[in-house]
């Protein structure tokens, strides 16, 4: 889950300045991925995004992004695009998972298969367009795979 404060799994938000990222219809963040090192300058974006080595942990959950509201656009629909640095291996899984309530222990991940991704391209690459999305709040959970590969996961908010 991602790392919230206050108790582990705990019910209640807890107020930080760990606030999700807002995505408007159009913007993009990574989830997963780091500053390329040769890059000079922040935010992670398309050109300076660089592979997130495995994590020490079986599964591990990404920072949250936050679905807003907005008049006339309904209910959001986001893509999320999954690239790994080599053969996911046996046990690679990402799953997107949603809340309404910005809390560890309120992410889950939805009954439809869409959600889960085990499955890349011949270029390890993997795609979902989730429309509508429910949540409030998204997040990946990763969980690592016997190959134990760098990966990056961006979520894109299409409406």
């Amino acid at each position: 889950m991602p790392s919230f404060p206050g108790p582990a799994n705990g019910k209640t938000f807890v107020a930080s300045n760990a606030s999700p990222i807002a995505l408007k219809p159009g913007d993009s963040v990574y989830v997963f991925g780091q500053l390329a090192a040769t890059a000079t300058q922040l935010p992670v974006n398309d050109t300076n995004a660089d592979f997130e080595a495995a994590p020490a942990d079986a599964a591990v959950a990404s920072i949250a992004v936050q679905l807003p509201g907005a008049e006339n656009l309904g209910a959001p629909a986001i893509s999320v695009q999954f690239e790994t640095n080599g053969a996911p291996g046996a046990g690679e899984q990402f799953e997107v998972q949603e809340a309404d309530t910005h809390a560890g222990a309120y992410f889950i991940t939805p009954a439809n298969p869409a959600f889960t991704v085990s499955s890349f391209n011949a270029n390890n690459l993997a795609r979902v367009d989730l429309s509508p999305i429910g949540g409030k709040f998204v997040c990946v959970k990763r969980t690592k795979g016997a190959n134990a590969v760098s990966a990056k996961v961006k979520i894109t908010r299409l409406s």
